[in-house]
């Protein structure tokens, strides 16, 4: 999901190995150990989350990066303010728990009795905030809300969601979902905001103001929204009634806060102001590695799910020209890159999936990989290649590539410059154009912001640790974060074969395959992958450290130790 809000995000489709989170500083709090794993990057190790949480809190103030939530609607969002925050009061059929495996929430389990046919056992005695019971007619509601178009969901545009040909209550709490044809991403994503449920008769009664300040919202979870500003910050409390009593919250009231100036976040974790936040901006890592009252959390590339990207969002002029698009990414150092704007966090990336994506046939992905970033390991010859495709690409590739930049963001405006200056030392002409937070975000979800801009500059992530997930989002024509409408009649077939595919070793073929023509033509560019991050005050536990944060009620395990 890029951090505009507008890519992909979904639940995990298998189990995979526990890993580990390494503590960047030192605090009285000491971290569980976990089994460990090795990655491309050299066998980093961390905690899947901190020790477990053995005291109540009264209340915590947590950072929330990169700007306030837009809504409380689970089905508008999938990006980081929404899904750090809705999770934790609007539960799915699914969620993620640390090593992002996926379990099951309000479906208390499921059967495939074909392809093409999914039963959902709905769990009983689930009470709303306000009482009522749960039935399958909230459930069955909450998910056709996807595809009603006043409600604007960005998961409407969902392959997976595209591939659902029904939805019905076979009874009070059971649910049959029928695809058109197989796809194994489905109960993947039942573990994304996609799926969570709402009350279908609050809802309706809200209407349009559904998920704002004025309408609100009414689910299940184990908080409850108390108050929230629309803009400086959103509070909730503790829900008594919560029904699952092994995961009743530690701490009775939460709030969420979002400045985004470096010195003044990285000055509330050092007072201890902020109990803990993830994400943490680039600028803060070197000051928080030295911060004595709490800990910086790093996690190794194995556990990386998240890229920096360009998005390709050009049509037509030097970008639109593959040669051009390759010659620029050859012509960037990323270990530079990750140096001069990172402070040494991250890898370079060469393909738009990393390690945290490898749960099955790593061997496979981790060999189609190596193949695909040869080319970039020798910097000289990678510029001089880079020289010989702006020839090839001829008077096009001299060209303007307008590159948008987000004004607020100090990491962007370093990264853009590298950009820039490393196009430049090939023959081409990146422009940069700083845009403010609102037409960046515009730029995800209206076509008609994106005239005159040929590149975004953007994070990326999706919740379902499969490159499956990451590429149908990409280049399946009309997917959700196909911005440049890339249609390769080769990979659309791949895909589709590898969405229908149970045996992972026949999936991973087909997925390699897709994943190197994809490369070649270069829909995207990408540059970092990022591993997870996290700062935690001194006294704060029970907090989860990689991405299944994303896809569950992590706040509610959070208390004091």
């Amino acid at each position: 999901m890029t951090h505009a809000g507008w890519f992909r995000a979904t639940g995990c489709l298998v189990a995979v190995v526990a890993m580990a989170l390494v503590s960047a500083a030192c605090g009285t709090s000491s971290p569980t150990s976990s089994p460990t794993t090795t990655s491309k990057t050299g066998g980093n190790t961390s905690l899947l989350e901190t020790a477990a949480a053995t005291k109540d809190l009264s209340s915590l103030t947590w950072w929330i990066w990169y700007r306030p939530i837009a809504s409380l609607d689970p089905v508008k969002y999938a990006d980081y303010p929404e899904q750090l925050i809705i999770p934790n009061m609007c539960e799915s059929l699914f969620k993620e728990v640390p090593g992002q495996r996926i379990a099951p929430d309000l479906a208390q389990s499921w059967s495939e009795p074909n392809p093409t046919t999914y039963i959902f056992d709905i769990r009983k005695g689930v009470k709303f905030w306000d009482g009522a019971t749960m039935t399958s007619a909230d459930v069955v509601y909450s998910l056709e809300r996807n595809f009603v178009a006043a409600n604007a969901s960005i998961y409407a545009y969902e392959p997976v969601f595209a591939d659902i040909k029904s939805i019905t209550a076979t009874g009070p709490y059971t649910v049959k979902v029928t695809l058109k044809t197989a796809n194994v991403t489905l109960v993947p994503e039942m573990a994304s905001l996609g799926a969570a449920v709402v009350q279908k008769s609050f809802a309706q009664a809200a209407g349009s103001n559904f998920g704002t300040p004025a309408g609100k919202v009414m689910c299940t979870g184990p908080y409850k929204l108390q108050s929230w500003s629309g803009s400086t910050s959103l509070e909730m409390v503790r829900n008594a009634s919560y029904w699952n009593k092994a995961l009743m919250p530690k701490t009775d009231r939460i709030t969420f806060v979002w400045p985004q100036d470096p010195g003044q976040v990285a000055s509330a974790f050092e007072t201890g102001a902020f109990a803990g936040g993830f994400d943490i901006l680039s600028s803060d890592i070197v000051p928080l590695q030295k911060a004595t009252n709490g800990k910086l959390y790093i996690g190794p590339q194995s556990q990386a799910v998240v890229s920096e990207i360009l998005c390709v969002i050009g049509t037509k002029g030097a970008i639109a020209n593959q040669d051009v698009r390759q010659a620029l990414s050859l012509s960037i150092n990323r270990t530079q890159l990750i140096n001069a704007v990172n402070h040494g966090v991250g890898v370079p990336a060469y393909t738009y999936a990393d390690d945290g994506y490898f749960k099955y046939q790593p061997n496979a992905f981790e060999a189609a990989y190596h193949q695909i970033a040869a080319p970039y390991t020798n910097p000289t010859k990678a510029v001089e290649a880079a020289k010989k495709l702006v020839a090839a690409a001829g008077p096009v590739a001299k060209k303007p590539i307008v590159l948008a930049v987000q004004g607020s963001s100090i990491d962007a405006a370093d990264e853009a410059d590298v950009v820039e200056q490393s196009a430049a030392a090939v023959g081409l002409n990146v422009q940069l154009r700083v845009v403010t937070d609102a037409q960046y975000g515009a730029l995800f979800s209206d076509p008609a912001a994106r005239k005159g801009f040929d590149l975004i500059e953007s994070s990326n992530y999706d919740g379902d640790p499969d490159p499956l997930a990451l590429y149908t989002d990409i280049a399946l024509p009309g997917a959700i974060s196909n911005f440049d409408s890339y249609n390769n009649p080769t990979v659309v077939k791949l895909l589709d074969e590898a969405n229908g595919a149970t045996n992972t070793a026949k999936r991973a073929t087909l997925m390699t395959a897709a994943q190197k023509l994809i490369m070649e033509n270069m829909p995207w560019i990408p540059l970092v992958f990022i591993p997870p991050t996290a700062f935690v005050k001194n006294g704060i536990c029970g907090v989860t450290l990689d991405f299944s944060q994303m896809y569950g009620p992590w706040a509610a395990s959070v208390g004091g130790c």
